[in-house]
């Protein structure tokens, strides 16, 4: 399993590009093996090959997220990239609760990881569809069933950058 696991961080660090959650036009050649990656990560081919999160099961009007590249380590700009999953049901259901405990609506929740890059004092940008400049969007990351405030370092349009110190259950509510 272990083997699995990091072969499927690997090819989704290889296959991953630092586009705006947008569709990625993918060579008619690539298809089937694509699409195999794909069905492994329980994600849609458009999903997999952006790195990013367009739909979940059960949940309406979910924003578009996907990571940049040139992620903040260690207060310096790198080219490491934050992986971008789905999560689980259960996980869904709880983010909203925890929006609607703030009094605000969940943008979405996600599973993020950087196989191999250091996190420390480390930053993501996420390209989240439909956030403008000015906004307020806050962050949350799951922590032994506890949801724990995360520092947002800036809000842009389409655009959240969050401190990222460990993978992780991540969920932004506006």
């Amino acid at each position: 399993m272990k083997k699995f696991l990091a072969l499927s961080f690997a090819l989704a660090l290889s296959f991953s590009t630092t586009v705006c959650a947008a569709e990625t036009v993918v060579p008619t050649k690539d298809y089937s093996r694509l699409d195999t990656l794909a069905v492994c990560a329980e994600k849609s081919l458009p999903e997999y090959t952006s790195n990013a999160v367009a739909e979940m099961d059960g949940v309406e009007n979910v924003a578009k997220i996907a990571s940049g590249s040139n992620m903040v380590t260690e207060g310096k700009t790198t080219n490491g990239t934050c992986v971008v999953d789905k999560v689980n049901v259960a996980a869904i259901r709880y983010a909203q609760q925890k929006a609607e405990q703030v009094g605000g609506t969940m943008l979405d929740v996600v599973y993020l990881s950087a196989p191999g890059v250091h996190l420390e004092n480390a930053q993501v940008e996420l390209r989240v569809e439909g956030v403008k400049a000015g906004d307020a969007v806050t962050a949350y990351k799951c922590v032994k069933g506890e949801w724990v405030a995360v520092t947002v370092a800036a809000v842009a349009d389409d655009s959240v950058t969050i401190a990222f110190d460990s993978q992780g259950i991540y969920t932004l509510i506006k």
